[in-house]
């Protein structure tokens, strides 16, 4: 990975570095802290082949790239996978995508990184505004030609109770896509992440929600030891053959 991220830029291309694997991988925190330091402008595009590659490093790499996420199990069709791959990494629909907000003002937006604009993949921009919405200006650069175009922000579910929950999801993701080696650094970010998805009521890496049963499954003075099988990704093998 650094070897490809080192090799030299050619200002005229759109560079993309494949990152392929069918396997697990340990040393996820030194690949991403690598390609934080030495990205620059490459995109990282990931492609996981088999029934259990490491999906947490595999689209972390594809955020933190700007890049998207492919995945090729055993049940599905190679060429299908590998033609919108290719898609993918051939024809951005736009690149280096940023936002001018008009007369409205606007924080606490999330990706605070925009993504490139790729085919067959929505981009979803959330945040936090002031005033009265208007025309939203997106540009970027299309076939590294400067591009731009108008949105008219309707507002017209302002207060509908689903689109908080869905700006608290991102800003965590955001956060947690964000976490530094520095562990003083990480408790905050990881505090910042608690107070959000207690705020918003939400699943994330330090919050969960707890079931309670109440139901009797012995009458015995003691439980019972029952054993419980090991789920496996589909296709796999239990003898580990």
């Amino acid at each position: 990975m650094s070897a490809a991220l080192d090799f030299p830029h050619d200002e005229g291309r759109f560079r993309v570095v494949t990152f392929l694997t069918d396997g697990q991988i340990g040393n996820e925190d030194q690949v991403l802290g690598l390609v934080q330091r030495k990205l620059g402008a490459s995109r990282i595009f990931s492609f996981g082949v088999g029934q259990a590659p490491n999906r947490y490093l595999m689209d972390r790499l594809a955020i933190l790239g700007r890049g998207a996420a492919t995945y090729l199990s055993l049940n599905d069709d190679p060429i299908a996978v590998m033609d919108q791959f290719n898609q993918r990494i051939s024809h951005p629909a736009m690149t280096d995508l940023h936002i001018d907000w008009g007369e409205m003002r606007v924080g606490d937006v999330y990706p605070a990184r925009l993504p490139d604009l790729i085919v067959g993949r929505p981009i979803l921009v959330t945040g936090r505004y002031r005033g009265q919405p208007g025309n939203v200006k997106v540009g970027g650069r299309v076939d590294f030609e400067t591009a731009e175009f108008t949105v008219n922000a309707v507002d017209g579910k302002q207060n509908h109770r689903g689109i908080a929950p869905v700006w608290a999801r991102l800003k965590i993701k955001d956060l947690m896509n964000t976490l530094p080696g520095n562990s003083e650094a990480q408790n905050e970010i990881r505090n910042n992440v608690l107070e959000v998805a207690l705020d918003h009521n939400l699943i994330s890496s330090v919050t969960s929600f707890v079931a309670v049963d109440t139901m009797t499954r012995t009458d015995e003075q003691s439980g019972r030891t029952v054993d419980v099988p090991s789920p496996l990704p589909d296709g796999g093998n239990p003898s580990g053959d």
